[in-house]
């Protein structure tokens, strides 16, 4: 899970915003899974990133007890 999904999906970041954060990212990335995780939102419609970072959202994340 990346940072900026985790913005978007609770609602402090736009996707327009995203899009743009990710041109960066993507030059940035220095492990070959965070560019291909950067380049696949790259490539996908407005909604197809809100959907995809919606997975990040507070209700869709199980807490866990880490004691």
């Amino acid at each position: 899970m990346c940072l900026m999904c985790i913005e978007v999906a609770q609602n402090r970041m736009k996707i327009s915003e995203a899009k743009q954060a990710l041109k960066e990212l993507i030059m940035t990335a220095e492990r070959p899974e965070d560019l291909a995780h950067y380049q696949e939102l790259a490539k996908m419609s407005d909604e197809g990133l809100k959907k995809s970072a919606e997975k990040y959202s507070p209700k869709n994340i199980k807490k866990t007890n880490l004691s």
